[in-house]
């Protein structure tokens, strides 16, 4: 086995323990703002990782580039979809939140009703 692929195998572990953090985070934590987390952060290194791994296995140029790109799309889209979807279920009012030491969005300008 080459220095290469010791790499490869090392940073496809790597994603897939993070992977499997996240799948177990979704499953075990109590309520929807701390599933949403675990799901937002550890799959986005976990699929990074992956895509980096498969970038060098595989590696053309072309390939290479293209998994860097999705990489970066994925760090720029997935906490923001994490963030909205977390909003949404604020918004709508979860029946658990003994979790909630503080609450920021309490005090959310864009919630409050206009004045006449």
């Amino acid at each position: 086995m080459s220095l290469a692929e010791i790499f490869i195998v090392l940073l496809s572990a790597f994603g897939v323990f993070f992977m499997l953090v996240a799948a177990i985070g979704i499953v075990r934590l109590p309520d929807v703002f701390s599933r949403m987390h675990a799901g937002g952060k550890a799959s986005t290194v976990g699929i990074s990782a992956m895509l980096l791994a498969a970038g060098i296995y595989f590696f053309d140029e072309f390939l290479f580039y293209r998994m860097l790109l999705l990489i970066a799309l994925l760090f720029a889209t997935l906490p923001i979809a994490t963030s909205a979807m977390s909003r949404a279920a604020y918004l709508t009012g979860p029946v658990k939140r003994k979790h909630l030491n503080h609450d920021d969005m309490a005090n959310d300008v864009s919630r409050q009703k206009p004045t006449k």
